[in-house]
């Protein structure tokens, strides 16, 4: 199989890396999923390599557990960009439409979006993404697609996202050293929402919140646009953690009793219930009360919901998001959360879960693996749009593209 035909997604995350490796299924259009893989990240410290050495490895590892698995060698995949050096700003740009019978072309909405992205940046950042926002054509604002329609001036407001150059550039080096090829760094809200969000969700008006290891990320879709985005600095590393230091034990152990006795309430838990972790944490007499720990994972799931609703006011109000809340990444496995949420925010709130996938599905069943997925997804809007399929007769017909497109429309506005 051409390596042409393969789509895949590496997702370097603080806590683990995620390889997905798919191609599309010619009969529906849609991905088909051939091997995943995961690795612990000891090389990442909010969004940012600290240790290159220990990056390159981890990469290695999950690279090859999804190559193990889909019997496909990668050489060059899309990667997921995060962190808190990210941010966004909205920039607007004007033009007169160029035509002598003011139709407005794709040049002319080209040359608006260029006009709208040159912005002043610091030598040390650069663009990751220019997201188009909304078209103005003599005076008539929210316009989608302008090209076709007729006018004089026409304006567009972009959001800009940009980065440390440093990080970035530590980030490409990373996958390179595994011989691999960065095809697109995507700013991991956008591949997590084209994973988690169909098109309804994101045109109405609907929050999505990534619970990562080291850290969350939270962004607020409207008319299927990104509106706003915010890193939250706490992920579901920071309660095992805590637990560990409450129960003083390691990580490890930690972590496991966070999956099989963590739980999060708005209700008080009985002072008699207790847990006896003797076997968990290698210890006599480990005997521990359900309320203890409860107790110290509420407080930082309480400190993740105070800035989720402290950006919701930034938003607006709740009306603004008659979606809902929608929660993915390894931390929105622990138990009670949805009915947290629900409570906190006032919200619908429900699980987002990958969508719409053939093969082997079963594996992207673990909500960690969210972003990952989504890369994938952004991968063939990336190909279909670039038009690399039609070298390939099999490929390179209308019912094939139409199918595509039409799995794409499930996500894309």
């Amino acid at each position: 199989m051409s390596r042409n035909h393969i789509i895949a997604g590496i997702d370097i995350g603080n806590a683990n890396i995620k390889t997905v490796i798919a191609n599309i299924d010619t009969e529906t259009g849609r991905p088909h999923i051939l091997g995943v893989g995961i690795s612990p990240s000891t090389g990442m410290r909010k969004g940012a390599v600290v240790d290159m050495n220990e990056t390159v490895r981890n990469v290695a590892v999950s690279v090859q557990k999804a190559e193990s698995m889909s019997g496909v060698k990668i050489r060059e995949a899309y990667t997921s960009l995060n962190g808190p050096h990210i941010r966004s700003q909205i920039s607007r740009g004007v033009i007169a439409v160029s035509r002598a019978d003011n139709e407005i072309s794709q040049h002319d909405m080209n040359r608006v979006i260029e006009a709208a992205s040159t912005v002043s940046l610091p030598p040390n950042r650069e663009k990751i993404r220019v997201i188009p926002k909304q078209f103005i054509i003599d005076g008539q604002e929210y316009v989608k697609n302008p090209v076709g329609m007729k006018g004089v001036r026409i304006e567009a407001d972009v959001m800009i996202i940009d980065g440390l150059s440093p990080y970035i550039h530590n980030m490409v080096k990373a996958i390179n050293e595994n011989n691999i090829e960065v095809l697109d760094f995507v700013f991991s809200p956008l591949a997590n929402a084209s994973a988690v969000l169909d098109k309804s969700q994101k045109e109405h008006g609907v929050l999505n919140l990534d619970l990562g290891g080291g850290m969350s990320s939270l962004s607020f879709f409207k008319e299927g646009e990104l509106v706003h985005s915010a890193i939250l600095p706490i992920g579901s590393r920071h309660i095992t953690n805590d637990l560990a230091i409450i129960l003083r034990t390691s990580m490890e152990a930690a972590e496991q009793v966070k999956l099989q006795y963590g739980y999060v309430s708005t209700s008080k838990a009985g002072k008699k219930e207790e847990f006896d972790l003797s076997d968990v944490l290698n210890e006599e007499d480990a005997v521990f009360s359900k309320k203890e720990i409860e107790k110290v994972i509420e407080a930082r799931v309480d400190e993740i919901f105070d800035m989720v609703n402290n950006e919701i006011k930034k938003i607006g109000s709740i009306n603004m998001i008659p979606a809902g809340l929608v929660i993915s990444g390894g931390g929105a496995n622990l138990p009670g959360l949805i009915a947290y949420a629900k409570e906190r925010t006032n919200l619908p709130v429900r699980l987002g879960k990958s969508q719409m996938f053939g093969g082997m599905t079963d594996q992207l069943n673990d909500l960690s693996f969210a972003t990952a997925a989504g890369l994938v997804i952004w991968g063939v809007k990336e190909e279909l749009k670039g038009s690399s399929f039609k070298s390939f007769p099999l490929f390179n017909s209308s019912s094939f593209i139409k199918r595509a497109i039409g799995w794409l429309k499930n996500f894309l506005p």
